[in-house]
């Protein structure tokens, strides 16, 4: 499920006025940019520099693993992938059935009528069943297409994961994603920041003064985890690789598929669960074995997304970069958008731009805000 890359996507995107009409609250702006200071951005970077952790292990999925590059999967909320498969089966195979089934029994009666008698005019009644199956599922599956399919090639026709590759020779950091979520990106393995959120998974990001980029980049590392020390541990196997000599600095990890395998769409609803479960009581395993037909539901639904995806391609330039004699790639910049996309991303950059100084402390800012 790729829906927190498109919503970050789009907040790049939105203009404030957006924001303020669909973001609000009692007609004030429920919804505000936090502004990022010089000084609390340099002291981050210090404690990112000097952030080591005892452990180094990697809970996958690893894709790849040599002298040259570590391509693990990425993405927010993958666990809940198939939710937004399912209500798109669900309510297209519903709408299709109704029409199918209704215009097929109005057309099997017009045509009976008409073998019983011959020139007869076809009956009012029956032109009026057929218009009013078109609106009551012809206009909603007309609009779902319209302005809703969208959002089920979150998880539907699209690429099967978001990619990471990390980059050991040219020192940068590759993001596959979809055009719908911010596209390819090349970034720099030295402005990387990352962010352990137990109960959520490992969180990379890049600054915008770190990149030649006007707006921040986000990832998700790897599989979610309720302990905060698996994803320490995650983000400690991927700076041993990227600082420390590769797959020599770290234990080898088990390579996984990127073929549709049934087996990691069941597992992946119990990524942040496993931990709680091992020592719950019987009482907690009774109620997820009385649940057990949701999970095996929505484990379908997984593994028919990954069915319907296709394997995610890098270009040819990433694929060769890091091999002898083949050219280094570009990092990215706001001119490798579209114009009308460039454009909106350069007119929203006001909301990441770096103030001077400190972020003030909680009663300062409290006084601020009161004024």
């Amino acid at each position: 499920m790729y829906l927190a890359e498109w919503m970050m996507w789009m907040s790049n995107l939105k203009p404030d006025e957006w924001f303020m009409k669909n973001v609000a609250d009692n007609g004030q702006m429920a919804f505000s940019w936090t502004p990022t200071f010089e000084e609390n951005v340099a002291q981050e970077r210090a404690v990112q520099k000097a952030k080591r952790f005892d452990r180094a292990v990697s809970r996958g999925p690893v894709y790849a693993a040599n002298d040259v590059f570590l391509e693990m999967r990425c993405g927010g909320m993958e666990d809940k992938r198939g939710l937004i498969t399912l209500a798109s089966g669900v309510f297209v195979g519903m709408m299709t059935y109704g029409w199918a089934l209704s215009s097929g029994l109005i057309l099997f009666g017009m045509l009976a009528g008409s073998t019983k008698a011959l020139g007869n005019p076809i009956d009012e009644g029956q032109v009026f069943d057929l218009l009013l199956d078109v609106i009551l599922f012809g206009v909603p599956l007309w609009l779902y297409f319209r302005h809703a399919f969208r959002l089920s090639r979150l998880e539907l026709l699209t690429s099967r994961h978001l990619l990471a590759r990390f980059n050991r020779i040219t020192r940068q950091v590759y993001l596959h994603r979809p055009p719908s979520c911010g596209g390819i990106l090349v970034l720099p393995w030295d402005g990387i920041s990352s962010l352990e959120l137990a109960g959520q998974g490992l969180m990379l990001g890049w600054f915008p003064n770190d990149t030649l980029l006007p707006f921040p980049a986000y990832a998700f590392v790897g599989k979610q985890s309720s302990q905060l020390g698996d994803l320490q541990s995650e983000w400690e196997f991927i700076r041993r690789y990227m600082d420390e000599g590769g797959v020599q600095a770290v234990e080898k990890p088990r390579i996984s598929s990127q073929l549709p395998l049934p087996w990691p769409a069941f597992t992946a609803q119990f990524d942040a669960l496993w931990p709680f479960l091992r020592n719950s009581g019987p009482v907690v395993w009774l109620g997820c074995l009385l649940i057990s037909p949701a999970f095996v539901i929505l484990g379908l639904s997984h593994w028919a997304s990954l069915l319907l995806c296709w394997r995610p391609r890098w270009p040819r330039i990433i694929r060769e970069a890091g091999q002898a004699g083949k050219p280094v790639p570009a990092f990215s910049t706001v001119e490798d958008y579209p114009p009308d996309v460039r454009a909106q991303l350069l007119a929203n950059a006001h909301r990441w731009a770096l103030r001077p100084g400190r972020a003030p402390d909680n009663r300062q800012r409290g006084r601020e805000d009161a004024r």
